[in-house]
């Protein structure tokens, strides 16, 4: 059986598209709370990233060619493939920052929008 993996940064982007288009949207406080979860999970994750350039200094783990190739094995892990840790961790980077994308639209937009008003109204009361 085939591992298929839904492209979670393809489905983002899509709701993305379709907030543009005025298909979905989402009341600015939840987008706020959500966009708040991203930041948070998004500091956790470049912080992982942090902690896994350690993962690539790979010390000697001595002569024995077990020991040599134990080493490598985690190294792969790590980085050099498309499945390592640094990759894995960048791709979830990249979706949580176009989840944001779509959450931010909409307080973006309600402070825009507030900001414009605010405007307005003081424009109107300043003529009088």
């Amino acid at each position: 059986m085939a591992d298929s993996q839904p492209d979670l940064l393809a489905h983002w982007k899509n709701l993305n598209a379709q907030a543009d288009a005025g298909i979905i949207t989402i009341p600015a406080d939840v987008a706020a709370k959500c966009d708040a979860a991203c930041v948070t999970y998004l500091a956790h994750l470049e912080q992982m990233q942090i902690d896994a350039i350690a993962l690539t200094e790979a010390k000697d783990w001595g002569n024995l060619p077990s020991a040599e190739a134990l080493r490598d094995k985690f190294l792969k892990k790590a980085t050099g493939t498309d499945r390592s840790l640094d990759v894995i961790l960048q791709q979830h980077i990249e979706v949580i920052e176009s989840m944001r994308m779509l959450f931010r639209r909409y307080f973006d937009e309600t402070t825009a929008t507030d900001e414009q008003t605010s405007a307005k109204i003081v424009a109107l009361t300043s003529e009088n």
